[in-house]
C-alpha cells in the first residue's frame, strides 16, 4: 500500500471509537495473554457458553487492535473476522474490519465488508466515508466526489465533519475543479479538526493551494504541517516534502526544491520514488 496522504485520515475516524473503548490494552501477563488466545482461536464458538464467548471475542479484538496499531492489517482482519464468529453483532470488530482490510489495500474485500457492516448499523455516519476513500485511492476522483456528495456533513460528528471537508477539499485539488470551494472546504477542516489531525487539513491545504498556482501559500501551509511533529508518521513526512519541492519547483527556487527531495528520495512509499523522478527533471546543479 503508498503512504497515507491526508485523504486516508479515514481509517482513523473509523477505528477512533475502537482505540477509545479498548486503549489502553491490559490483560495480565503476556503468557497468560498468549494461552489465552491459543485458546480462543483453537475453540469453537457454538460450543461455548456465552459468558465465555464474549470473554474470547473481548481478547481477540484486542489482539486485532495491537495488530492494526503496528500496521499488521492483515493479522488484523483475520483476527476480527474471528471474533466475528464468537459475536456475530459485534460493532467495533465490524468497523476495524473494514478499517484494516482497507488499511492493507484489500479495497474489494473492504467494500463487501463495508456492506455488511452498514447493513447491520446502518447509522454509523463515519463508516460512510470508506467508499470515497477507496475510490480516491483507485484514482477515482469523480466516484470519490460522488460519495461525499451522498453525504450530509452536518450530520456527521465535528471530527467526521472536519474529515468531510478535508477530503472533500483533496478530492477537488487532484479533480483540478472548483477551487474556490477546495480552499472554502480546506480552511474549514482546519478549523473543526482536533489536535492531532491538524497536519491532515495543513497537508491537504498545501496541496489545495499548489492547484491553484499559489506556491508560496502552499510552503507556508505544508511547513506549518512539518511543525506538528507528534502527530506525523514517515509517509506523512515524505508527502509534506516532496509537495514542498513541487511548490519551491514552481517559484524556481531549484536548490530548496533538491534539498526536500534528496531528504526523501531513499525513503519506503510512493513518495520516495516520486521524488527521484523529480530530481531528474531539475535541471543540474
Amino acid at each position: 500500500m503508498g503512504p497515507l496522504h491526508p485523504f486516508l485520515a479515514v481509517v482513523l475516524v473509523v477505528v477512533a471509537g475502537t482505540v477509545a473503548v479498548y486503549g489502553p490494552i491490559a490483560v495480565g501477563s503476556w503468557l497468560m495473554r498468549k494461552n489465552r488466545l491459543r485458546e480462543a482461536w483453537k475453540s469453537e464458538p457454538a460450543q461455548l457458553p456465552p459468558r465465555k464467548r464474549m470473554q474470547y471475542a473481548r481478547l481477540l479484538f484486542q489482539d486485532a487492535v495491537r495488530a492494526h496499531q503496528a500496521a499488521d492489517h492483515d493479522k488484523a482482519a483475520k483476527t476480527c473476522q474471528r471474533v466475528l464468529r464468537f459475536e456475530a453483532d459485534d460493532p467495533q470488530a465490524s468497523r476495524l474490519l473494514v478499517a484494516s482490510l482497507f488499511a492493507g489495500g484489500k479495497f474489494d474485500e473492504a467494500r463487501q465488508a463495508l456492506e455488511r457492516h452498514l447493513a447491520a448499523n446502518p447509522h454509523d455516519e463515519a463508516a460512510k466515508l470508506v467508499p470515497a476513500a477507496i475510490f480516491c485511492e483507485m484514482g477515482d476522483l469523480r466516484q470519490a466526489r460522488e460519495e461525499l456528495d451522498t453525504i450530509d456533513p452536518q450530520k456527521l460528528p465535528k471530527a467526521d465533519r472536519a474529515l468531510w471537508f478535508n477530503n472533500y477539499a483533496f478530492t477537488l485539488s487532484g479533480l483540478q475543479s472548483d477551487l474556490d470551494l477546495a480552499q472554502e472546504y480546506g480552511e474549514r477542516a482546519l478549523e473543526l479538526a482536533t489536535p492531532a489531525d491538524r497536519q491532515f487539513a495543513l497537508r491537504t491545504l498545501g496541496v489545495v493551494h499548489l492547484a491553484r498556482k499559489e506556491p508560496e501559500l502552499a510552503i507556508a501551509r505544508l511547513d506549518e504541517a512539518l511543525k506538528e511533529r507528534q502527530h506525523l508518521r514517515p509517509g506523512d513526512i515524505e508527502f509534506t516534502r516532496y509537495h514542498l519541492a513541487q511548490a519551491y519547483k514552481d517559484m524556481g527556487k531549484v536548490q530548496k526544491a533538491r534539498a526536500h527531495l534528496v531528504a526523501i528520495e531513499n525513503g519506503k512509499t510512493l513518495y520516495a520514488e516520486k521524488a527521484s523522478a523529480l530530481l531528474g527533471e531539475l535541471p543540474p546543479a
